[in-house]
């Protein structure tokens, strides 16, 4: 790997046959050798161009930072680190074995594959069979059937909207990685805390309600409380997730065998029932009247806003697609909704064949064991055999909450919304130890605080997993109008994800409306959950208002040693958040694209350096103003240093990597338009490089 090597107006590279002058230069020099006796007076371009550069140069000499006249806002304390260096333009040499490092890492890679990915989030899926059943029974009766029905039908839509949105943009993170990509990093960071609040509610729901299906049917030990078990269960999970992803797919995937294989025995086992028994239940079910003013069309839209929390694991399965084999997504997608259908609304219709509706609703949480008993006659191993394997599945659930919130807490310590130190691998499983460990610290803290009770924590999955589901839907119709331009493998018509999106915010709106205190539960919750998330994304915004309070003291700046302490440690704090610099790949010349990148990581990044990269094929490929306009918006902007970086080679993702790695540069801190439909290299194999304009 070569150095990088500042290049002169008038230099040469050496090696690499390629003259460092401006364009302009380069022009006129050309007519010079044509003509050597009848020199040309400049243009007017030329003209201003030189005179740009000698102003450069000029304040080169006099000033190593782009100083302002303009008054400082802090008269007691300095305000230099405010203003940044002045850019510089260069070329960097890439050589063979630095593009070979990307092959090679991808080949070490260990990807899963359709069906082990298809377990981690198609075990929450499967397991709302045991819970969504009998409050959906509870809330539509004898219309549940159809309200399951018309959740399926509802899926369909919501599947290819969110197979579109995951294959265009195939990076852990979810919808929070799509709101990135196409919106400010403030919108995608509050999105993120609906996520976090999902996959939480997820786990420690999961482990609770399995620690409760257990104690209804085995007497527990005086000193092993449902409580305890449940803080075990997190633990335990936790450890298995500490194993990596691959290890806790094998296990999903044997408890999602084992849940199919009880879901396919008790449905048998049902139809041979109903054969023997006949219609009568199911008669006796449908001539029961309606509870007096409600309509059997109210009906059916309750048990849809209840039955929707019964669809829990399409949203999370894109926080863990980069570590699917290329392919995978649509499949386990598919196979979701295969499950999906063919669960779901035919169990609920077989529990109104066997079990009369009062029986059903006076048992909602066990509806599929209450089934058991009279499928058998009242005899217990079918019953037992569901409680174990509710047991086992619920707890499986654990694991998917963790899966997906560390796919999404890894993307976004990338970015640098959380702390880096969420980015730390197990040396020895390679797992994102202190992810898992913040994760179940939380989860065990909001058990202990709502002292066992879920209920509120169960309001507030309701409206995450709602409010997730349907920000898919919005991120879909907002990508078809900023990123139309981006590949895709699914293409879902707009007027679809509308009317889909409606329909997901009114079944939101509607488990509001049929419990008021899911909304009071949320906003506590979410609220905590945003304001840590949003102060850790505006860290360098508080640093800098310290700065200023510090500066309005007039009294503390009589003592001379404490103040000038203190300055100088607010002065490094914000000096180390915008030391790191950025990367835009640049293709044109034209001022408005490079000032829209410019003020893209002005307002969402804590970068005082950015570095414009210009990859090119020959050298007469280069855009002809590229670095007049360089130099003019590096004097615009005094806070930013602008670099001008040239490389000879191809735009693909091992380029990038090898520029990322040459640069110290991470991928999450790299920048690029929206690349056209025949761009042949998807999104996620630049890991985690970031569209910002059309």
């Amino acid at each position: 790997m070569k150095e990088r090597v500042p290049v002169p107006e008038d230099a040469t590279v050496k090696g690499a046959s390629v003259e460092k002058l401006s364009t302009q230069d380069r022009h006129l020099r050309n007519a010079c050798s044509s003509d050597a006796s009848a020199e040309p007076p400049p243009s007017f371009a030329e003209s201003e161009f030189h005179h740009i550069q000698r102003r450069q140069v000029n304040r080169h000499r006099s000033n190593l930072l782009k100083w302002s006249s303009v008054p400082s806002r802090y008269p007691n304390l300095s305000n230099a680190w405010e203003f940044a260096g002045w850019g510089s333009t260069y070329y960097m040499d890439l050589e063979q074995s630095d593009l070979d490092r990307y092959e090679d890492t991808q080949k070490q890679k260990t990807l899963i594959g359709t069906w082990r990915a298809t377990s981690i989030a198609g075990n929450d899926l499967i397991a709302s069979v045991l819970y969504s059943i009998g409050p959906c029974v509870l809330q539509a009766g004898k219309y549940a059937p159809i309200s399951m029905l018309l959740i399926a039908l509802l899926m369909y839509p919501t599947k290819n909207i969110i197979n579109e949105v995951a294959t265009s943009m195939p990076l852990n993170g979810g919808t929070y990685n799509a709101m990135l990509n196409t919106t400010a990093k403030s919108a995608a960071a509050v999105v993120a805390c609906l996520s976090i609040l999902d996959y939480l509610a997820t786990s420690v729901v999961s482990a609770s309600t399995a620690t409760a299906y257990l104690a209804a049917q085995v007497t527990m030990p005086e000193h092993f409380s449902a409580f305890v078990l449940t803080i075990i269960i997190l633990i335990v999970f936790s450890v298995i997730c500490l194993f990596g992803i691959r290890e806790s797919s094998t296990l999903t995937l044997s408890i999602f065998c084992l849940h199919t294989l009880t879901m396919v025995v008790v449905m048998i086992t049902s139809v041979v029932a109903w054969v023997r028994e006949g219609n009568h239940i199911l008669i006796e079910n449908w001539q029961m009247p309606d509870p007096p003013g409600v309509s059997p069309v109210r009906m059916i839209f309750n048990g849809v806003c209840i039955g929707l929390l019964g669809v829990t694991g399409f949203e999370s399965a894109e926080n863990y697609i980069e570590d699917m084999k290329p392919g995978t997504f649509p499949k386990l997608m598919n196979n979701m909704f295969g499950f999906l259908l063919a669960l779901n609304a035919p169990m609920t219709f077989l529990v109104t064949v066997i079990v009369p509706v009062p029986v059903i609703q006076s048992n909602a949480a066990y509806a599929v064991s209450v089934l058991g008993e009279h499928v058998t006659k009242g005899q217990s191993w079918l019953r037992l055999w569901i409680m174990v394997d509710a047991v086992i599945v619920l707890c499986a659930g654990v694991l998917t909450g963790l899966i997906g919130a560390i796919g999404l807490i890894q993307r976004m310590a990338s970015d640098r919304v959380l702390p880096r130190l969420f980015l730390v691998r197990n040396r020895f499983t390679g797992s994102y130890q202190y992810i898992i460990l913040a994760f179940l610290i939380l989860s065990i803290t909001l058990y202990c605080i709502t002292g066992g009770d879920t209920t509120s924590l169960s309001g507030v999955f309701a409206v995450a997993f709602l409010g997730n589901l349907s920000t898919f839907a919005f991120v879909n119709i907002l990508m078809k109008y900023k990123r139309g331009r981006l590949r895709r493998m699914t293409h879902v018509k707009l007027i679809t994800a509308v009317v889909t999106l409606a329909l997901l915010v009114t079944a939101l709106i509607g488990n509001i409306v049929i419990n008021p205190l899911i909304a009071e539960y949320f906003v506590i919750y979410f609220g905590v959950v945003l304001l840590v998330i949003l102060a850790m994304l505006n860290r360098g915004w508080l640093l800098k208002l310290f700065y200023w309070l510090f500066d309005q003291m007039d009294s503390i700046h009589r003592f001379t040693r404490f103040s000038t302490t203190v300055e100088a440690y607010l002065q490094k704090r914000i000096k180390q958040l915008r030391k790191q610099p950025a990367v835009f790949f640049l293709k044109t010349d034209e001022p408005h694209v490079m000032n829209k990148a410019i003020l893209y990581i002005k307002n969402n990044e804590e970068a005082a350096h950015l570095k414009f990269v210009h990859i090119y094929d020959k050298m007469d490929d280069i855009p002809e103003h590229l670095e007049a306009n360089h130099r003019m918006l590096d004097e615009v902007y005094p806070k930013i240093q602008v670099d001008l970086v040239f490389i000879q080679g191809q735009f693909d993702p091992a380029t990038v990597d090898a520029v990322s790695r040459q640069l110290e540069i991470p991928k999450s801190l790299m920048f690029m338009s929206c690349p056209g439909k025949d761009f042949k290299y998807s999104l996620g194999e630049f890991e985690g490089v970031r569209i910002i304009m059309l």
